[in-house]
């Protein structure tokens, strides 16, 4: 018999040295909310999204969660307990939300995370992996999720006045959990239990010019602009440079950074693209645009290193020297992810796989019919 997510759950096992330890103050604060049998949901929304905008390393996490732009799906221990197929239907009802907010430039961030306090203070290990892989199984509609692989969501954006006109971001798929807080890969730590975070960063800067665009026309006409908070990322060359800042902002956790960014090489003419096409801050100019290094790598959905129960990271972990920012401009032919991450392309029945960023993908316009997703969205 195949395991499910309430069988595995039965098999966590506490985690003795968090027992000891237990967790930083702002994550305490979270859970007191989060496991209280009295809270509400929007209560338990409320609490993360306000942990979102403080704590949360992504600088674009922050910034959607301050604009009250993530759709959060939070799932009960009980309703794991309920069976897997409760768990689908509760994803997918809240997904389908999503995408059609997604597709009216309302968001550009899906949360998924289960809500338990014996997920929280279970040890990372190999049954904890598990869970994970079924939860991300149900969420992506995927038969088989592997560790140390890439797979993606996808966003929608809309163009207003022409709404048969759409076009459709590669999001990327990162794993979060509690277990996070206090060890070597805290940047992906969240309060609750375990989940994923689907970010369209293409799609949040392109909403924002979009949004930037409708503002300028409701002044014109009398009528007051779009009242959501918080900065709005409006262009790549933007997102380039909070891409970095995120970076550079990384957790200086019990191991140091596990992301940092790294210096110009010499001879420029060894990047990909020798010259940045953005002005950067004075801060960054030094700084390689093209790449950075990680100890995880940043586009993996589940990385293997996040289910071990080391506080420390392990000496054998070696880092990453190529992680990639030029999807955000370099639009080389070789390059397919400044289209389907970056610039967006128009929907397409042959959207590119999850082996790598780079590589040929030409778009090609197809009818919304072609997406089914995005058709069932629009029918809510």
């Amino acid at each position: 018999m195949s395991a499910s997510l309430a069988r595995l759950l039965d098999r966590f096992q506490p985690d003795e040295w968090r027992q000891a330890n237990g967790f930083s103050l702002e994550m305490e604060s979270v859970h007191k909310i989060l496991f209280a049998n009295e809270a509400k949901a929007d209560e338990k929304v409320e609490a993360i999204n306000r942990w979102m905008q403080k704590y949360q390393p992504c600088l674009f996490g922050r910034a959607a969660a301050s604009q009250h732009a993530i759709r959060y799906c939070l799932i009960s221990e009980k309703e794991v307990r309920d069976g897997d197929e409760t768990v689908r239907r509760r994803i997918q009802d809240s997904h389908l939300s999503w995408t059609r907010e997604s597709f009216e430039a309302r968001s550009s961030n899906f949360v998924l995370i289960v809500v338990s306090e014996r997920v929280a203070n279970a040890i990372p290990n190999s049954d904890v992996m598990e869970f994970a892989k079924i939860l991300a199984g149900l969420y992506l509609q995927e038969d088989s999720i592997e560790p140390d692989r890439i797979y993606h969501d996808a966003a929608f954006l809309a163009v207003p006045a022409h709404r048969e006109r759409v076009l459709k971001w590669k999001a990327g798929v990162n794993y979060f959990s509690a277990h996070g807080d206090k060890r070597w890969w805290q940047d992906h730590r969240i309060p609750g239990g375990l989940g994923f975070s689907s970010n369209s960063v293409g799609h949040f800067a392109k909403s924002g010019k979009l949004l930037s665009a409708l503002d300028k026309y409701l002044v014109e006409i009398g009528m007051p602009p779009d009242d959501r908070q918080g900065p709005r990322i409006d262009s790549l060359a933007k997102a380039l440079t909070i891409a970095m800042q995120t970076i550079e902002n990384a957790s200086n956790a019990v191991s140091g950074k596990a992301t940092e960014l790294l210096p110009l090489p010499r001879d420029l003419t060894e990047l990909p693209v020798p010259t940045c096409p953005f002005k950067l801050p004075p801060k960054l100019e030094d700084k390689n645009f093209c790449a950075y290094r990680g100890y995880y790598h940043t586009d993996f959905t589940l990385p293997s290193e996040y289910f071990r129960p080391e506080i420390e990271r392990p000496a054998e972990i070696k880092p990453f020297e190529d992680l990639d920012f030029t999807y955000l401009f370099d639009p080389s032919p070789d390059n397919a992810a400044h289209q389907t991450m970056g610039e967006g392309v128009p929907i397409r029945s042959d959207f590119v796989g999850n082996d790598a960023k780079r590589g040929e993908c030409p778009p090609a316009e197809v009818s919304i019919s072609d997406e089914p997703a995005l058709r069932r969205a629009l029918e809510i």
